[in-house]
C-alpha cells in the first residue's frame, strides 16, 4: 500500500501552505529517531501527498512529479547554550511582535489571532539577559496537542522549533527580508506534557552566508532540562514570498 502525508488547512504558515515546522515533523514521522528535513518548496494544506521510500533511509514527498521536501534520518549533534531563567522568558515573550501574519489567521504556531486550541500560540521575543540567546517565550501546550501516548505529539513538537529561528533572526537584523525555513534538523529528547510551561530559546549557529541564516532552537524544562532541540537553516526569500511551484 503507497503511503501519503495529508497536511490539515489548520497548520498553516503562510497562505495555503503549511508551517514549516509542522511540515519538518510529519515528514520525520517516516524515519526512525532524530531526522533532518529538507523543504524544496511549500507543502500545499489541505492536498494528499505521496510518500516515497528510498534505498539510503529517506523519504521524500511528491505533489503529482514534483518533490516538495525529504527527510533522512541522522545523529543530531548541536552545542546548546543553558536556558534563560522562567522570569527572563516571560519578561521576553512580553516583547513578541507578531511577523509571520500572510494568512488571515496567522501562522499556526506564533499567532496571537488564533484562540487557545486553535494554534501554538508561543510567543517569543528579544532577551535582555540571555547569553547566546536572542528570544525566548515560554509555551504551555494544551491537551489537543497529545497523541494516543499522551504526551505532546512529536509533529507538534517540531512545530514548536520553528518560529524561535525566524524571531532570533528578525532580533538579529530587523531590516531583512521574509525568511523562510529550508533545512530543520531535530532531536526529540523526552516527551512534553499538556499544561507544563517549557522554555523555548534560539540562538545564531554560524554568521550569516548569502541569503541563508543558521539558528539554533531548545526547548527547556523549567529545571533546565533539555527536552527538544534543532538546527536551522533559513532562506531569505526577499520581499514577498515565492508564488507556489
Amino acid at each position: 500500500m503507497s503511503e501519503t502525508l495529508y497536511i490539515d488547512a489548520r497548520y498553516n504558515g503562510p497562505v495555503g501552505r503549511g508551517n514549516g515546522g509542522y511540515i519538518a515533523g510529519a515528514l520525520a514521522a517516516f524515519v526512525e529517531g532524530d531526522a533532518e528535513v529538507r523543504i524544496l518548496r511549500g507543502f500545499p494544506v489541505a492536498t494528499l501527498l505521496a510518500i516515497r521510500r528510498h534505498t539510503d533511509g529517506s523519504v521524500s514527498c511528491h505533489l503529482d512529479d514534483q518533490e516538495l521536501g525529504r527527510a533522512r534520518p541522522l545523529q543530531l549533534v548541536l552545542d546548546i547554550p543553558p536556558p534563560p531563567t522562567l522570569s527572563a522568558a516571560r519578561a521576553a515573550g512580553e516583547r513578541f511582535h507578531f511577523l509571520h501574519a500572510s494568512d488571515a489567521r496567522g501562522c499556526y504556531v506564533c499567532s496571537p489571532r488564533r484562540e487557545p486550541g486553535e494554534g501554538l500560540r508561543l510567543f517569543c521575543g528579544p532577551l535582555q539577559e540571555g547569553g547566546d540567546n536572542i528570544v525566548a517565550g515560554v509555551w504551555e501546550p494544551g491537551p489537543e496537542l497529545l497523541d494516543a501516548r499522551g504526551q505532546v505529539a512529536p509533529e507538534q513538537v517540531w512545530a514548536a522549533l520553528d518560529c524561535p529561528g525566524g524571531y532570533a533572526i528578525a532580533a538579529l537584523a530587523p531590516d531583512v527580508g521574509i525568511q523562510l525555513l529550508g533545512t530543520c534538523a531535530a532531536a526529540l529528547k523526552q516527551p512534553l506534557r499538556a499544561g507544563e510551561s517549557y522554555i523555548v530559546s534560539s540562538w545564531q549557529l554560524a554568521p550569516p552566508d548569502g541569503r541563508k541564516r543558521f539558528m539554533g532552537v531548545a526547548i527547556h524544562a523549567v529545571r533546565g532540562e533539555l527536552m527538544a532541540c534543532a538546527r536551522q537553516i533559513w532562506i531569505d526569500a526577499g520581499a514577498r514570498i515565492p508564488a507556489a511551484g
